[in-house]
């Protein structure tokens, strides 16, 4: 193959990865926006539109990796480095939505378990437990 063509497939190679990336910020920054608003279909959505990008992502890497002889221009690797970054920062932003959102869930589910062993003191009296809702009764 000659020189020219390789550097053009090369270049080709390096535009899809950056369009890749581009695409993926997207979806992170819709991702967002279904965490904040509860969006549960929407959220599924951008979850499988997600893995549709890291799977093409994936395959050109082992294309890449499996073809490129010279790596890509100063410019172009650092508009891919940059896109990276700000992928993993969305991302990370991301998991600390869902992280808070799991915590806040736990913590309501937690109310409704039953109380642990222990419960009665020595004298009969109730004591309330760690986390639950006490009732009183009055007749």
């Amino acid at each position: 193959m000659a020189p020219e063509q390789t550097s053009r497939r090369e270049e080709s190679q390096s535009q899809q990865e950056i369009f890749l990336y581009q695409e993926l910020l997207t979806c992170l920054q819709r991702e967002t926006q279904a965490l904040r608003q509860g969006q549960e279909d929407l959220l599924l959505k951008e979850a499988h539109h997600k893995e549709r990008i890291l799977h093409r992502l994936i395959e050109l890497k082992n294309l890449d990796t499996s073809s490129r002889e010279a790596p890509p221009s100063d410019p172009t690797r650092e508009l891919l480095a940059s896109l990276k970054r700000q992928a993993f920062a969305a991302n990370a932003r991301n998991r600390q939505l869902i992280e808070a959102s799991l915590e806040v869930i736990q913590d309501f589910l937690s109310q409704f378990q039953p109380a642990g062993p222990g419960l009665y003191q020595s004298a009969g009296k109730v004591e309330a437990g760690p986390g639950g809702t006490f009732f009183q009764r009055r007749a």
